[in-house]
């Protein structure tokens, strides 16, 4: 069977969109669950940390170091680069801009890339100001 170049064209192009869905569906089943941030940095300089993130459905959960936690609901966007996870407080402003912070989603391991406030991350690192945060999948 010989399709023709415009039927050709369309199926090639709905082909090329497959990726990048199944890949925002991916990440989204991917990334749910329960994350151990083990170290952070920040311009180079490191420290070991102890926070929690968890991921259900489109809520994320963080508790700090001293136990205190903070809800958000979040919605990636793979399509960047870096890919990003939008959260936005839960209980706030309705109106209110998400925060933008990057990620990097490799199986068990997580790398969070948070700009300075107002801004985006630019690239998946600990440089200009953004705090890296690696992170593993509990009981991984």
């Amino acid at each position: 069977m010989k399709l023709s170049p415009a039927l050709a064209m369309v199926a090639s192009a709905l082909c090329i969109g497959v990726p990048a869905h199944a890949k925002a569906l991916d990440d989204q089943a991917n990334i749910q669950g329960v994350w151990l941030a083990l170290k952070e940095s920040l311009n180079g300089k490191s420290k070991q940390v102890n926070f929690r993130y968890v991921f259900k459905g489109d809520k994320l959960t963080f508790t700090d170091e001293t136990g205190r936690e903070e809800k958000y609901t979040f919605k990636l966007d793979p399509k960047r680069e870096p890919k990003l996870c939008l959260i936005w407080p839960i209980g706030g402003d309705k109106k209110s801009k998400p925060v933008a912070v990057g990620y990097r989603l490799n199986g068990n391991s997580l790398t969070l890339i948070v700009a300075p406030e107002g801004k985006r991350p630019r690239d998946i690192s600990d440089k200009h100001d953004q705090e890296l945060i690696v992170c593993a999948r509990k009981g991984s």
